[in-house]
């Protein structure tokens, strides 16, 4: 198996990865546990980064890649792809925003009002990226 064969199936882990942190550092802050929520954020952080670079490395060398269904699940499909894009393009400058707030200026107020903001795009983009996956490489993946 050829690792960009690989590569989709690894970077929807990554998402899924990237999702269950980010929701138990949310658990984590809201309960007190700043150090814990800090710890997870920092894996978060690291587990997205290594996806956008698996992310550019496959797409640097695999292109664009066609979607196999047809009919009424190719809108639904490339509405879900069009706002996962979008928003995981919003939710990048989001996340450095946030984390700049937080560990550079240590303005924990302004961190958290964009935290707010961020948190639930971030659940958006980690959860649609598996749908889009789900989607292209198994439901209707081409045979």
């Amino acid at each position: 198996m050829d690792i960009l064969d690989f590569l989709p199936h690894f970077q929807a882990f990554l998402n899924a990865t990237s999702l269950i942190l980010i929701c138990f550092a949310f658990g984590a802050v809201k309960s007190g546990h700043t150090i814990r929520h800090k710890q997870l954020m920092v894996s978060a952080l690291a587990v997205s980064g290594v996806f956008l670079v698996s992310y550019l490395y496959y797409h640097a060398h695999i292109g664009h890649v066609p979607f196999e269904g047809q009919g009424i699940v190719r809108p639904i499909y490339f509405t879900i792809l069009f706002t996962h894009i979008g928003f995981a393009a919003l939710v990048l400058v989001m996340i450095i925003m946030a984390v700049w707030r937080a560990l550079v200026r240590k303005d924990f107020v302004a961190h958290k009002r964009i935290a707010r903001i961020t948190f639930p795009i971030w659940v958006f983009v980690c959860s649609s990226g598996i749908v889009v996956y789900i989607m292209a490489f198994h439901i209707y993946a081409k045979v």
